[in-house]
């Protein structure tokens, strides 16, 4: 489980700076460089784990660099959810975070009949569209989702628009068949098992309260 990694004293010292780091941007309203920081946080605990994993198996598999994959986005620590959330919200007066995402995203599938088998640009997932993810562009049809330059890093933006790299952070052969430009998410269609992994995952950290 990912949370073995919170029994380490050092991951933890790093992670209480990290943090600390993290509510300063977000106190000076620097929302991309806080986004960046918080993929990071995400990622480094996922890294963090995999390496003890390694270190433990008797016969490690061959080595990938770890991503934030559905696999990694469903076993997220809910401490470590629950920390970076109640800096966002805190922040941004409940505009951004993690809470604010799922709230829209119960919401919507409540509201709109959307078929998750219908995969295509013309059929995007709801979700997308409400905080502001989609390319509103004549470039691209509406389906695909904006490239991470372009989102909007302030209060005027979509509520639940923030954090995003969480979502858009993936690998560059991912990127491509998403029909993206090896530009991470950006660019292609979104990934609805993602989406929907990180979804839940919350819902779950949500009900258990800690």
């Amino acid at each position: 489980m990912l949370s073995n990694t919170f029994n380490s004293p050092a991951f933890n010292s790093q992670l209480d700076e990290s943090l600390d780091e993290l509510s300063l941007l977000l106190d000076e309203e620097d929302w991309e460089a806080a986004d960046r920081l918080t993929a990071d946080l995400l990622l480094e605990t996922v890294i963090q784990n995999y390496n003890e994993a390694t270190e433990l198996s008797p016969e490690p598999e061959p080595r990938h660099r770890p991503h934030l994959t559905t696999e990694a986005l469903a076993g997220l620590p809910c401490q470590l959810l629950h920390a970076l959330d109640d800096r966002w919200q805190k922040a941004s007066g409940g505009h951004f975070g993690f809470s604010a995402q799922l709230q829209i995203y119960a919401a919507t599938l409540e509201t709109i009949d959307f078929d998750p088998a219908l995969r295509n640009w013309s059929t995007p997932h709801p979700f997308f569209e409400e905080v502001g993810w989609l390319m509103l562009t004549p470039l691209r049809p509406i389906g695909f989702l904006r490239f991470y330059s372009w989102l909007d890093f302030d209060l005027e933006a979509p509520r639940g628009h923030l954090p995003a790299l969480w979502y858009w952070r993936v690998p560059r052969i991912t990127s491509l068949q998403m029909g993206g430009f090896l530009t991470g998410q950006g660019g292609g269609f979104g990934d609805l098992a993602r989406l929907d992994a990180m979804m839940l995952r919350l819902s779950r950290c949500h009900q258990l309260g800690g």
